[in-house]
């Protein structure tokens, strides 16, 4: 019997559009799959109605024995992360003062639903999603399918794990500084941070004037394989009028990359977190899968890569003002009982001062950063290097180890695509992923790259879950 809860979304579309399938049909196994692992996981935090949800997929089930026209999610089960609006879902970004009922959709949210995906919930966050892994005072925290002592990630990791555990076909997540990609590599799934401004961000739980943020933050798609991030791409990609970010670039297909035209430069150490001997062999034999079937493979690492920190988390996340605007912001709307990353990130913040003479310096140093990893990339197409430096932590090792996230920052510098894929597994059973990150505007050119690593490797891999 075919388990719905295991196929990639592309197929699952593809079975519920010529029939094969009924909607519903798939719609029950993944309520189902939830009931009976999300006990475990904690990883939707606030379910639709499944009843809607059922009519919903009836309805979806009536228009193709009809005839018509269908979308490109047809009766598709996707989560949403608990930072993005969702019409009649109680959304809180991770905490207590922030939960309201929602009276629309982000951006990328209507563009799946009117495409005919059906949004089960929302999945978990830390706290103001400031945290590496998915931990509040709220929900509580969020288990990894693949040890429950582990983390899944952060921020996104509500929405990486129930993915992997077959509860959703599709996620759409959120990444400033690695928040898709750590927890698909953490939990064994893939994930595509898009070039910055591909897809629109409007409808943020948290506002959409992002301020200094603005620049770094991206939407993003969540699957169980490479085809399906792209599917999500396709669905979310494009302006909306609202995001100031957003523009209008062309996407192209990953079908049309010729690999054997493209040059890879791949690294593993930059000079912040040295990968672990398991995660390097892995990042290695990925690499040289590569060599097999594109133009070039060379060892080369950019020279500014030991910047990424200092550029990203301390001056731009924590701030230079030693937390004192941010901790203003959480008194004035109520959240005096920060949890446990949250605390941590603001312990981080106020140990971090400069003035606005140095502020104005750091971002020509980000400029700069920018400008030396494009001069970098005229002699490559993509980087392929380690998405993390370990497989998933155990729990209480987030924002604590944050130069843990440096290889995954880098690109939220650059704004380049960067996806992460699953090419191995440590020796406790734990999903290795691998980052490979392309020129601006080219995202498809790293799902094609993500997608042969994908066959060679197998990625996603089914997690064993006593009861589920």
């Amino acid at each position: 019997m075919t388990d719905f809860c295991q196929l990639p979304a592309h197929e699952l579309v593809r079975l519920m559009s010529t029939g094969a399938v009924s909607c519903r049909e798939v719609l029950t196994a993944h309520l189902a799959r939830i009931d009976a692992v999300n006990p475990m996981l904690n990883a939707l935090v606030e379910a639709a109605d499944p009843e809607q949800c059922l009519r919903l997929a009836d309805h979806a089930d009536q228009c193709a024995a009809r005839g018509d026209p269908l979308g490109k999610a047809h009766g598709l089960p996707v989560v949403v992360k608990d930072v993005m609006r969702v019409t009649g879902l109680t959304v809180s970004g991770g905490s207590p003062v922030l939960r309201a009922v929602a009276n629309d959709d982000a951006t990328a949210v209507s563009r799946l639903r009117a495409e005919g995906a059906i949004v089960l919930g929302l999945t978990n966050v830390p706290e103001m999603a400031r945290g590496g892994e998915s931990n509040n005072n709220l929900y509580g925290r969020t288990n990894n399918p693949y040890d429950l002592s582990r983390t899944p990630g952060g921020s996104s990791g509500g929405s990486a794990a129930l993915v992997a555990a077959g509860g959703a076909a599709l996620a759409v997540g959120s990444d400033g500084g690695g928040s898709i990609r750590q927890p698909c590599h953490n939990s064994g799934i893939a994930g595509l941070k898009p070039t910055h401004g591909r897809i629109p961000r409007t409808g943020s739980v948290y506002g959409d004037a992002l301020g200094i943020f603005g620049p770094f933050v991206c939407y993003g798609p969540m699957a169980r394989s490479v085809p399906d991030l792209f599917l999500g791409l396709s669905i979310m990609n494009g302006p909306d009028l609202q995001d100031p970010y957003a523009v209008p670039a062309p996407l192209g297909s990953p079908d049309e990359v010729d690999l054997a035209t493209l040059r890879v430069a791949t690294y593993l150490d930059d000079g912040t977190s040295p990968p672990s001997d398991e995660v390097a062999a892995v990042v290695s034999a990925a690499a040289d899968a590569l060599r097999e079937v594109t133009a070039v493979v060379e060892h080369a690492t950019p020279a500014c890569l030991d910047r990424t920190m200092e550029l990203l988390w301390n001056s731009v996340f924590l701030g230079g003002d030693r937390g004192r605007g941010f901790e203003e912001d959480l008194r004035a709307i109520g959240a005096t009982d920060p949890s446990e990353e949250l605390a941590e990130f603001l312990a981080q913040a106020r140990k971090v001062e400069f003035s606005l003479t140095d502020a104005r310096s750091r971002l020509v140093d980000i400029d700069t950063y920018r400008i030396e990893m494009l001069t970098f990339m005229a002699d490559y197409d993509v980087i392929v290097g380690p998405a993390m430096p370990t497989p998933a932590k155990p729990h209480h090792h987030g924002l604590v180890e944050i130069n843990d996230f440096s290889h995954l920052m880098a690109h939220n510098l650059t704004g380049w695509p960067a996806a992460v894929v699953r090419c191995g597994t440590s020796n406790d059973g734990l999903p290795i992923g691998v980052q490979v990150a392309a020129r601006p505007w080219q995202d498809v050119t790293a799902l094609a790259v993500v997608g042969h690593l994908e066959k060679a490797f197998g990625g996603w891999r089914p997690p064993v879950l006593n009861g589920g």
